[in-house]
This record gives C-alpha cells, structure tokens and sequence, in this order.
C-alpha cells in the first residue's frame, strides 16, 4: 500500500516548543495541497525515534512482493503469514457457536513502531529463507543501487 503523504522532520524542544527541520519542503508541500483556494490539514506528531519509517515500510513491502509473486501467495496473505510468524496468534472461541477462530496479536503493520517493523523484516528474511528464497534486506538493496549508481557517474565521467 503506497502513501502519498509525506512526513516530515522536526525537533520539540524540552518546554514544548518544535520547529520543522526543512520549512521549506513543509511549505512547499501546502503550497501544493492549497492551490488557490486553501485547505484543512491534519497534522499528526509522534516521536520520530519510535515511529516506523516510511522507508521501512516501502522496504518491506518492495522486499516481499517478489517473494509473493514467485510463490504465487497474495501480497497481503504473506504479510499475515509473517505477523502471525513474527508477533504471534492466539485462538478466541465464539461463546454462541463454539466455533474456534485463529486471531493475528498484531493484524496490521499500520501500527507497528520502528522495533517492531525490524522484527518484521527479520522475520520476513528467516521465513523466506525456510522457504528457500533468498530475499535482499531493504537497507542492504538500497546501498547496492547506490553502488550502482555512484559506478554508473564514474563510467559517464570518463
């Protein structure tokens, strides 16, 4: 699931005053968003240290869709395996019917915090690697593509 909503670096100071780290890049941004007429906004702060990057998540979901699609699982259906594999079920038990229903302790990686969503890459690599595939870390693939690309600059200068 892909985001169009940026996010934005800030500092809070002790006695609650913040600033923006890059007020340029905010302002262009609503700039954006209020053309000519304006807007509403929602802003949303959280401890930077703790939240998931969007990083981590572009990263997870670009290491596993290979994955998904090479063993034909549903990109949504492996993400659910590897909560259930990483963060744990348990079984809940309708009253009425005595049906029996499997629960993810963690449905959604929505609200997952940074630890949390390294857990989860982890966890993807050792489960995929049962399966016999190989899957590259989202840190470890973006320092290739940078080698690539720093290669490629130094092969156009000559």
């Amino acid at each position: 699931m892909k985001s169009d909503t940026p996010e934005f670096l800030g500092y809070a100071e002790p006695g609650g005053a913040w600033r923006v780290e890059f007020p340029a890049q905010v302002k262009a941004w609503c700039r954006g968003l209020a053309r000519d007429t304006g807007c509403n906004l929602l802003i949303t702060i959280v401890d930077a240290d703790a939240h998931k990057t969007r990083r981590q998540e572009r990263g997870f979901h670009a290491m596993i869709s290979p994955w998904a699609k090479s063993t034909g699982w549903n990109v949504d259906q492996l993400k659910q395996r590897i909560l259930a594999d990483a963060f744990g079920t348990f079984v809940h038990t309708d009253k009425t019917t005595g049906e029996q229903f499997v629960i993810l302790n963690e449905p959604s990686t929505s609200k997952l915090d940074k630890s949390q969503y390294s857990l989860l890459i982890d966890r993807a690599m050792e489960i995929a690697a049962n399966d016999g595939v190989m899957l590259v870390a989202p840190d470890e693939w973006r320092q290739i593509k940078e080698a690539e690309r720093r290669k490629l600059a130094r092969a156009g200068k000559r």
